[in-house]
């Protein structure tokens, strides 16, 4: 159980907040803001009261963040988008659940347990958490979206991640401990964070595959720094890379280190169009992912016997994330186009105990289980679409947008296999949105 400490830095952060504001220039301190709550607040901590959504790490760091930039920078951080496919999907996003709940009011029993139906309360309830998801998008859309918000996005990831090693470190040689000695419980499964004859790192990210994710990210962003000839604390980023590709190795996740190694390579010696166009394909890949995965286009089953030939530990546990998600899809389908909704109902039961004998790993197995495709499309369209369009000739390219794409496309790659979805994710994302040459960005209204 989370101790006081838990909950009190929650209700403080608003404060930390605004103090960031007050010391940083706006888009820094948006920056700042969700990257510190992010990696630094308890994770399966939240007030929960009548009528509102949870006040948790998420939605607390977000509100915040949104408040604050309000009261630096004005009406600027809220401006609707001008795309309309942007505003279509956003509506979309947070509306979804109230489709969802057509054809979802009956209660389901299996064995001694109960799973309620649901009710117009949950569809409200759940909207207003999704519009709290959406605020760092709309904060990234509106202030950062210009080549020097690019690059102070990849440039604080870089230093976060070289601070967040060393409790990284610490981790790896004491074992995953920061959590419970600071929170006062560990967040996970403690089995799932030892590898091989060592530990995986958590600190507060709640697993230690989310911590290993966000030190890929980083990779790929001191692979921008370095591109760039940029100096930190005044020492090449270049040794910086080195560094965080020792602390990734050291995290011992396979997956997340291929994608920092394939991300660092092109992002260092390929040019901007290339990326663009890679990352555009690989978007397009995520966005179609379900649809390839439940036709069996997307060669699992083969990937996990090559795999086996190497590890068997490892190949096991894809083989039952596999067998997990066949049963999960073939669960969802039964409901495909608004999902089951809430409440562990896109779950599948023992008819006769009641038992839950799934696994939900993948953030898009959950998406399609709970809101349909209808919301798999309004979720990962926000985050995929502004990546495939950036490569139309029409759009401008900003000097680092093809970078920051890269980013994300490591992000929505691990949010096909875990839950990593964060408010980072968002940022990236509407930071990520191209526009049109006008006259308006001769003007610089967007700087």
């Amino acid at each position: 159980m989370p101790n006081t400490f838990a909950y009190g830095a929650l209700l403080i952060w608003p404060l930390v907040t605004f103090a960031i504001f007050a010391i940083l220039r706006p888009n820094q301190a948006v920056i700042w803001s969700l990257l510190a709550g992010y990696l630094f607040l308890p994770v399966k901590t939240s007030f929960d009261f009548p009528g509102v959504p949870a006040l948790d790490k998420t939605s607390i760091v977000n509100l915040s963040t949104f408040l604050a930039a309000i009261l630096y920078t004005g009406p600027r951080a809220v401006r609707a988008p001008q795309e309309w496919w942007i505003n279509v999907l956003m509506i979309g996003y947070v509306a979804s659940p109230i489709l969802t709940i057509f054809g979802n009011s009956d209660a389901l029993i299996y064995g001694d347990l109960l799973i309620p139906g649901l009710k117009l309360y949950d569809a409200f309830s759940s909207g207003a958490y999704k519009a709290i998801d959406l605020l760092p998008l709309l904060i990234g859309y509106n202030l950062l979206r210009t080549p020097k918000g690019q690059h102070e996005i990849l440039r604080a990831i870089v230093i976060a991640s070289l601070g967040y090693s060393l409790l990284m470190l610490v981790e790896i040689r004491l074992s995953p401990q920061l959590h419970r000695w600071i929170y006062g419980f560990f967040p996970h499964s403690f089995d799932q964070q030892m590898r091989g004859d060592g530990f995986r790192p958590v600190v507060f990210l709640g697993h230690g595959l989310l911590v290993a994710i966000f030190a890929a990210i980083s990779i790929a962003a001191a692979a921008y720094l370095a591109r760039m000839r940029v100096r930190l604390f005044g020492i090449s980023s270049w040794w910086w890379l080195a560094y965080l590709l020792i602390v990734l190795m050291l995290c011992k996740s396979l997956g997340a280190l291929i994608l920092a190694v394939a991300a660092a390579g092109m992002t260092l010696f390929m040019n901007r169009k290339l990326i663009r166009i890679i990352c555009a394909s690989a978007a397009l890949i995520v966005l179609t992912y379900p649809a390839l995965r439940g036709s069996d286009s997307i060669p699992v089953q083969p990937i996990a016997d090559y795999v086996a030939h190497y590890s068997e530990e490892r190949a096991a546990s894809f083989q039952t994330r596999i067998d997990n998600e066949d049963q999960l899809l073939a669960r969802a389908n039964q409901r495909p186009w608004f999902g089951w909704g809430g409440y562990g109902r896109n779950r599948v039961f023992n008819e006769e105990t009641g038992k839950d004998i799934s696994i939900t790993d993948g953030m898009w197995i959950i998406i399609v289980g709970t809101y349909g495709w209808i919301g798999y499309i309004f979720t990962f369209g926000l985050l995929c679409i502004p990546i495939i369009i950036s490569s139309a000739k029409k759009f401008n390219y900003l000097a680092n947008s093809g970078f920051v794409d890269m980013l994300l496309v490591i992000n929505l790659f691990d949010i096909l296999l875990n839950s990593s979805l964060s408010p980072l994710t968002w940022l990236m994302a509407g930071s990520a949105v191209p526009f049109i040459h006008s006259a308006r960005l001769k003007r610089g209204s967007f700087g």
